[in-house]
């Protein structure tokens, strides 16, 4: 299933450390004993599972975003390239993921959820299935909290069959059994630096912003003409947000902010931006920070292969038949993982607004001459 179909979705709805010292092994988060789904604030929850599908190894990191959503992101262990996946609770803990492909294959896990216990049940894609199994576990992870809020108000008060506004957030907070001074800094990213208000607060801030502007966005209109159905439908306005893990085995952190926002118009739009936190030095990286030389150049070259892996486009053709681009070059909105790095392209960042967000891998192994802080342990 696409990006562009993704996005319509959320409108009608972001290598362990060596042995050491007694203060490095805290800073690695929580105890890995402690029980899975203990230290949820609220009914949504995070879980960074792992295990198999078939024989092959997997982890995946899965958000309950809101009272019917799950969103998140699994990898093989072997490859270390996420994959967007998201998906519904359905019945006595069933539930449905889907893999958000480009192909028309679809690729599903189906099965039975518990925060407790785990997911298990059958995985499908490619006219084939297996068996997947997969546990809660922490070691070495950031234990994580998940806060949802939902407002709404409309646009004309007192007026039957008002336009309306309505906005959703979830976002991610370390949670209590984390070491603390590895939380205040995640905090700390979280907010941008920003004074750190109580999760309850920071979670409603977009949703109040949003909210604000939909209600000035009428000053000085003439409303007469809001009766007509046609109008009425362009200012129901909606702001859906949220927070994901992408990625978390110590020293790394990558969180992803994703947005969706419809204020009139032919369609709304999305896309997400990624935060990489080495947890060992404390510090929220920039591209510099991992690559150094002539690395533009590398990685350039490696994103035109990756893309034309990606979409199945031939070495003949220029990247401009698809793209709005004849080259992709990288830019600040990067993952890192222990295999490699993904460079991230919103809606018209780089290609047509139906190709959606555009995400490319690019394995450690091609491009080892460039990097600068080598975080493939």
């Amino acid at each position: 299933m696409n990006k562009y179909l993704l996005f319509l979705l959320l409108a009608a709805g972001f290598a362990a450390c060596q042995p050491g010292s007694k203060e490095q092994k805290d800073d690695k988060g929580a105890d890995s004993t402690a029980i899975p789904g203990q230290a949820t604030a609220s009914p949504y929850y995070y879980l960074r599972l792992k295990g198999t599908v078939g024989e092959q190894p997997v982890t995946m990191h899965l958000v309950k975003t809101g009272p019917s959503i799950f969103r998140g992101y699994y990898c093989y262990d072997k490859v270390g390239a996420p994959i967007d996946i998201w998906g519904s609770p359905e019945y006595e803990q069933q539930v449905t993921l889907y893999e958000n492909s480009r192909g028309d294959d679809e690729i599903t896990f189906k099965g039975k959820l518990d925060p407790e216990t785990g997911f298990s049940g059958t995985w499908r894609g490619g006219g084939t299935s297996y068996p997947f199994t997969l546990k809660p576990d922490f070691d070495g992870a950031i234990r994580l909290d998940v806060f949802y809020a939902r407002d709404s108000t409309p646009l004309l008060p007192g007026r039957e069959q008002s336009p309306t506004g309505t906005a959703t957030n979830s976002i991610l907070w370390p949670a209590a059994a984390n070491n603390e001074r590895m939380a205040d800094f995640i905090k700390s990213a979280i907010v941008n630096g920003n004074s750190t208000p109580a999760p309850q607060q920071f979670v409603k801030r977009n949703i109040d912003s949003f909210l604000t502007a939909y209600k000035g966005s009428i000053a000085g209109m003439d409303t007469s003409g809001l009766n007509d159905e046609t109008m009425n439908a362009s200012w129901n306005w909606t702001s859906d947000a949220d927070m994901k893990v992408v990625w978390n085995q110590y020293p790394l952190l990558v969180l992803e902010y994703a947005g969706y926002e419809f204020t009139g118009g032919a369609h709304g739009n999305g896309g997400a931006s990624y935060q990489v936190l080495d947890l060992d030095r404390q510090k929220v990286l920039k591209v510099a920070d991992v690559f150094k030389g002539n690395y533009k150049t590398a990685l350039t070259r490696e994103l035109g292969l990756a893309f034309r892996k990606a979409y199945r486009m031939p070495n003949g053709e220029s990247l401009q038949q698809m793209l709005m681009v004849d080259k992709i070059e990288p830019n600040d909105n990067f993952i890192l993982t222990n295999k490699g790095v993904v460079f991230s392209y919103t809606p018209y960042e780089i290609g047509a607004y139906a190709l959606g967000q555009i995400s490319l891998f690019v394995p450690y192994e091609r491009i080892r001459e460039v990097l600068k802080e080598d975080y493939s342990k």
